[in-house]
């Protein structure tokens, strides 16, 4: 991983973007994110073995921004691929985008803007969460301009982030942990984070001059419009059910905390 600096004029950026099933998703994010800016970044894909076409898809796409394309033999989950990816990775930035997530133009310029003018920023990412989630209000109440950058300062942001990489050469802790069930994964992103959090590097989502959040269009959502009703794509909860679990999220996170 290079260093990046306050000098670094045009820091260089590696994106990770992980699959596993979920076709439909990744057909519709996937090619907006590798047109999504001009500023020059790679994208890493790392399929986690699926089974529904994912894999045939990817393999018939030649985009430059493609820097490589890994495919699992089986389900890898997110810590694993996502720190071999830190690893490898020579570039000043690193982040990371889900495959339901569409993201919009420019987004990188503007959080690599934000980290050239944060030395101590660390995980920053567009909201995913809806506008009328949360009173906008008192969210711009607790809006910081920091050296001219106006950011939501959080303890941790989700999984959709851009990060300076020397940060988490410096930082261990990201970790998996599967101690109340077995045969399920719990990822520790949010846990690290609060760990960065701790050691005086800031977290949050990036504002407008006008303390307005930015968004991603987070696709999984029931009332988005490119929400997958099929029954393979459907969360386990009722739709009310994780609207309503997205709304607090929301208040907890964007209101209170």
């Amino acid at each position: 991983m290079n260093s990046f600096t306050e000098s670094s004029q045009n820091p260089t950026v590696d994106i990770i973007f992980i699959t596993f099933n979920r076709l439909y998703y990744t057909q519709k994010t996937l090619p907006v994110l590798l047109d999504s800016c001009d500023y020059p970044f790679h994208v890493q894909i790392v399929d986690n073995g699926s089974t529904d076409g994912t894999v045939e898809y990817l393999q018939k796409l030649n985009h430059p921004r493609i820097e490589r394309v890994i495919y699992n033999k089986k389900n890898e989950g997110l810590v694993k691929p996502t720190k071999q990816f830190w690893k490898d990775s020579h570039s000043e930035l690193v982040g990371k985008i889900d495959n339901d997530i569409l993201v919009p133009k420019g987004w990188i310029e503007k959080l690599v803007y934000a980290h050239q003018k944060i030395p101590q920023l660390g995980v920053v990412g567009f909201c995913h969460f809806k506008k009328e989630d949360f009173n906008k209000f008192v969210v711009k109440k607790k809006v910081e301009n920091i050296n001219g950058v106006y950011i939501r300062r959080q303890p941790w942001i989700g999984g959709n982030y851009i990060i300076k990489s020397h940060h988490l050469k410096k930082y261990s802790g990201y970790t998996q942990s599967r101690k109340l069930l077995k045969k399920r994964k719990f990822y520790g992103f949010t846990k690290y984070q609060k760990k960065l959090s701790e050691q005086g590097l800031i977290h949050g989502y990036i504002c407008d001059k006008n303390k307005n959040l930015l968004f991603w269009e987070h696709i999984d959502d029931p009332r988005n419009k490119y929400y997958c009703t099929n029954s393979k794509y459907i969360n386990r909860l009722e739709n009310e059910n994780i609207i309503k679990w997205y709304k607090q999220d929301a208040r907890n996170l964007l209101e209170e905390s």
